[in-house]
């Protein structure tokens, strides 16, 4: 899988220092730090993240109040919105 993202430029270099550190100056270094960085902190996360059996129960009903005044666009872009400050 391929994970494309943009970060500052002091924070990857840093990243790419202790990469190669760690895991030597050879190619697939940088894939294995960025792995167990990512690892790390899903892991980190899931000890936050309340348990829920049905996610979409948490939204259900909450923009009914929009129907018919906003587009399915705009309703996903107001449905991230809530989740992220929901979480």
């Amino acid at each position: 899988m391929v994970l494309k993202v943009e970060i500052d430029e002091k924070i990857e270099q840093k990243f790419r220092k202790m990469a190669m550190k760690k895991f030597g100056y050879k190619r697939g270094a940088i894939q294995k730090a960025t792995e167990e960085a990512i690892s790390n902190w899903s892991q980190f996360q899931s000890l936050d993240c309340p348990k829920v059996k049905d996610p979409f129960k948490l939204v259900e009903g909450i923009l009914s109040h929009l129907k018919g005044k906003k587009t399915s666009i705009q309703l996903q872009h107001e449905v991230k919105e809530l989740w992220t400050k929901s979480s």
